[in-house]
């Protein structure tokens, strides 16, 4: 992407003013920062057009350190562009260069994260779950044809671009750690996940791939379904306890570990997705059992301990909770008629 002439700002600021090759911009609030990096409200100046410009973290540190990601992310929303699958990813639209040699990306402005719903509003019904799973998983299907493991995916990496009751659209956003699955021998294994969604070949120090994704996705369906993580935990070490504790794991991988794990208490989290049986069970209506049912089943998929057997997206796409086949045998039912509007807002061929 062409670069404009150098500006004069050493770093991105507040209630400034940058151009690029095409277009100015005043950047204005700053709304979010990351690991090494910050992000601004921003409008185009002249067609008021609203953005957000993502910068480098200002620091000489953090300059050395991350600019060799920061410039890769740039790379990967530079492919995404011509995906089948675009509309699953955050937009970059312009990039400016400032005086210290700093690249700024100009993307589109989104809505809300996952992560700000679920706390503002709290757990969302099944049938919203449902196409944010899908695009999402749509989303991941399309990274893998790139060769691209995003590496990062969690609720506040989901962001929503219209939220209406006929029409759910969201996006992955932050590829900033994101990687290539062609340099995945460069990749330091703790570096990667946040820890709730971190997966177990992260963990066990593994192979990785795009397995990593998936696993991530299948902590994220039950914490929007009940509003609470997974598995809400800060350290790796509990994280391994949990997923010991929850889930079928070989037993190579665990011989060295102390047997008191089966000590360690059920995440609160998995209390209350296991508690979706109770639904099953306690509900009257045929159909929404069957839903509940495909629901916890797929998750199940995907949050199997070898990356080599867990669900892939593809199949993810294919599975009945994201096909709603499941409901043929109830044509006329209002919760049919429902779930069929929805995931026709959010139908991609693959």
């Amino acid at each position: 992407m062409a670069l404009a002439g150098i500006n004069e700002e050493n770093v991105l600021q507040e209630n400034t003013t940058i151009r690029s090759l095409d277009a100015t911009y005043a950047v204005h609030k700053i709304i979010g920062t990351g690991r090494f990096s910050c992000v601004y409200n921003a409008t185009e100046v002249g067609t008021g057009n609203a953005v957000v410009i993502k910068a480098l973290n200002d620091s000489d540190s953090s300059r050395r350190l991350d600019r060799k990601l920061y410039l890769k992310e740039l790379d990967f929303l530079n492919r995404l562009k011509s995906s089948q699958l675009r509309a699953r990813y955050v937009q970059l639209r312009d990039t400016v260069l400032l005086k210290s040699g700093m690249i700024c990306f100009v993307m589109e402005r989104l809505s809300a994260t996952l992560q700000a719903v679920l706390h503002n509003i709290g757990p969302l019904p099944m049938y919203m779950c449902r196409p944010i799973v899908r695009q999402i998983a749509q989303g991941l299907a399309g990274l893998k044809v790139f060769g691209i493991v995003h590496a990062d995916l969690k609720p506040d990496n989901i962001m929503f671009t219209s939220w209406t009751k006929t029409d759910l659209q969201v996006k992955i956003i932050d590829f900033g750690w994101a990687f290539d699955m062609k340099n995945v021998h460069t990749m330091y294994q703790k570096q990667i996940q946040a820890i709730p969604y971190r997966a177990p070949e992260v963990c066990f120090q593994g192979s990785l791939d795009h397995g990593l994704d998936m696993w991530a996705l299948g902590c994220i369906m039950p914490e929007i379904v009940t509003g609470v993580k997974l598995f809400d935990v800060d350290e790796e070490e509990l994280l391994i306890k949990m997923i010991i504790r929850t889930r079928p794991v070989p037993e190579y991988l665990i011989s060295n570990y102390p047997t008191n794990f089966y000590d360690t208490k059920l995440p609160v989290g998995w209390i209350q997705f296991q508690n979706l049986h109770y639904d099953v069970i306690e509900q009257d209506d045929q159909q929404c059992c069957e839903d509940i049912k495909w629901f916890m089943d797929l998750v199940y998929q995907m949050l199997v301990v070898m990356p080599d057997t867990r669900i892939t997206a593809v199949d993810a796409l294919a599975h009945p909770f994201l096909t709603i086949m499941h409901f043929i045998k109830y044509p006329s039912t209002a919760m049919t008629k429902k779930n069929a509007k929805l995931m026709e807002s959010c139908k991609l061929d693959i």
